[in-house]
C-alpha cells in the first residue's frame, strides 16, 4: 500500500497504488495517510479535489442507490467486483468506486480487504476526470 511515480509515464501522471489497485491520475495527485483503527485510510489531493479512501475489511458497495439521483456501474476486471456510482447532479453529489477480489471474498467474506474511494462537491469535469480514473484502474496481484 503505498504511492509512486512511474518514470515511464509523462510527467503529467501521477501512479498511485492503495492494496492490488494502482490508479492513474492526469496530474500531481498526492497519497495522504491518516491513522485508522482497522483500515488503512487517507485522502487522495489534487487540482483541487480531496478523494477518500478506505482500505479493509469493513467497507463495502454502495446498496440500492436511488437511480433516479445516480448513475451505477458493476462489473468485473481481473476477477475483482468493481462498483462505480456517479451522482446525476455533479455539484452536490459524489462519485464513488468499490472494489474487491471475488474469490477471497468467497472463500472467506468476514475478513476481505476492499477498497471505497469517494469525493463530493465535484465539478462535472473532475467527476468526468474521476470516472476516466476509476474506469482505468490497474489490478495488481
Amino acid at each position: 500500500m503505498y504511492s509512486c511515480n512511474n518514470e515511464n509515464e509523462t510527467s503529467d501522471s501521477t501512479s498511485i497504488q492503495i492494496g492490488n489497485y494502482i490508479f492513474n491520475f492526469p496530474s500531481k495527485f498526492k497519497l495522504e495517510e491518516q491513522q485508522g483503527i482497522d483500515s488503512y485510510v487517507g485522502n487522495i489531493n489534487g487540482s483541487g479535489i480531496s478523494i477518500f479512501f478506505d482500505y479493509g475489511w469493513y467497507t463495502g458497495p454502495v446498496n440500492n442507490p436511488s437511480l433516479n439521483q445516480y448513475i451505477v456501474n458493476e462489473d468485473e476486471i481481473s476477477g475483482h467486483y468493481r462498483q462505480i456510482v456517479k451522482s446525476i447532479n455533479s455539484e452536490s453529489n459524489s462519485i464513488r468506486i468499490h472494489l474487491y477480489n471475488i474469490s477471497e471474498a468467497l472463500e472467506n467474506p468476514l475478513e476481505t480487504n476492499s477498497l471505497t474511494m469517494y469525493a463530493n462537491q465535484l465539478s462535472i469535469s473532475q467527476q468526468e476526470m474521476l470516472d476516466e480514473v476509476f474506469n482505468n484502474v490497474i489490478i495488481v496481484e
